[in-house]
């Protein structure tokens, strides 16, 4: 077989294949009671077990409603819901992030005036060392940053869309085919 027609099949291959290099993400809606006395696991969200590893590199959130209560006279404030992900560093030991979502919203948010962020908002994560676990997935997390001690819920997220994106790791044979490519093009360089 020629050189030419190899990289030409090694071509087509690999065209069918970008979408293993490319950019993955979890997406999942936020709902639900939280509380501030512990934490509220939303769900756990995979994107494969061929993607267990694949460093985290950022968040995005939209569409977020919130109804925070009074339980004991002194209301929770939106500025005290946090979101979190739980997932794994680069050696696979827990690992967290939290964020919280309306930092300037210090007041309560009731049924008929929820706090609302319409617009989408996003959160860089590259360097932060976070990994997608061993199913390649993570937990949602849910609580706040203050507890009132009644034990009551703090709030409910009534409306929200997460989404976590995340570096997809190449299949074997991906990057077999890419060294292959490579080392045939060598070849060829040295031979002319």
């Amino acid at each position: 077989m020629s050189p030419k027609i190899l990289m030409a099949m090694i071509a087509v291959v690999c065209s069918g294949s970008t979408a293993a290099l490319a950019d993955g993400s979890i997406e999942f809606d936020l709902g639900g009671p939280f509380f501030g006395s512990e934490i509220t696991v939303l769900g756990e969200f995979s994107a494969g077990a061929e993607n267990a590893g694949a460093e985290i590199t950022g968040i995005e959130w939209s569409d977020l409603s919130l109804v925070t209560y009074d339980n004991v006279g002194v209301p929770y404030y939106g500025s005290e819901a946090l979101i979190g992900i739980s997932a794994v560093d680069a050696d696979g030991a827990d690992s967290a992030f939290w964020y919280f979502p309306f930092p300037d919203a210090n007041y309560q948010g009731t049924e008929d005036n929820p706090i609302v962020q319409d617009e989408t908002q996003s959160f860089n994560l590259e360097g932060y060392g976070l990994h997608l676990d061993a199913s390649g997935g993570i937990a949602a997390l849910l609580t706040a940053s203050w507890d009132d001690t009644s034990g009551l819920p703090a709030g409910e997220w009534t409306s929200g869309t997460i989404k976590i994106f995340f570096n997809k790791i190449p299949a074997p044979g991906s990057l077999v085919l890419l060294g292959i490519a490579g080392l045939t093009g060598l070849g060829r360089r040295r031979r002319a």
